[in-house]
Parts: C-alpha cells; structure tokens; sequence
C-alpha cells in the first residue's frame, strides 16, 4: 500500500456541491473522486508535454512527411454512407 499525505485544498462552494453530487452519483467518495480527477489530468498534461517535446526536436518538413505518411494510410472511401450525411 502507497503512503498518502494530507492535502488541504481551498475549491469555490459550487465546485465543492458538484464533485459532492458526482461523487454521490458515482457511489464513489470526495477522496476518491478527487483523486481519480486529478490523477487524469495530471496523466493528460504530461502526456502534452512529451509530445510537445518530442515535436519541438523535429522540423516542419519531418513532421509534414510523417503526417502526410500517416494519412495516406487511412483508406479512402468513395461515397459517405447515407446515415453520416447532415441534412
């Protein structure tokens, strides 16, 4: 089991009134959601960032060639079905 610590955190009343209502909608606690939120997000910015990073040690053409290699792997097709067309 990891060691935790004790955080407080100072959150605007509606904040804290909605992750109580999610929480309870979850079946989860305040902890737990909290947890989960900041767990995600923080995951998602670091993601951002390596990818800004390996970005930035690449050039325009490099990175052009590469998309346009991806793209060009995805199948094309000739009609869009009826269903996908907005009226």
């Amino acid at each position: 089991m990891s060691k935790t610590q004790v955080v407080t955190l100072r959150v605007p009343n509606e904040l804290k009134m909605r992750m109580e209502y999610e929480a309870k909608h979850q079946g989860v606690s305040m902890n737990n959601l909290a947890n989960y939120f900041l767990t995600t997000q923080l995951s998602q910015i670091e993601a951002l960032s390596k990818i800004e990073q390996r970005i930035s040690q690449k050039n325009i053409t490099e990175l052009k060639s590469s998309v346009q290699k991806i793209l060009s792997a995805v199948p094309k097709k000739k009609e869009i079905p009826e269903w996908d067309i907005v009226k």
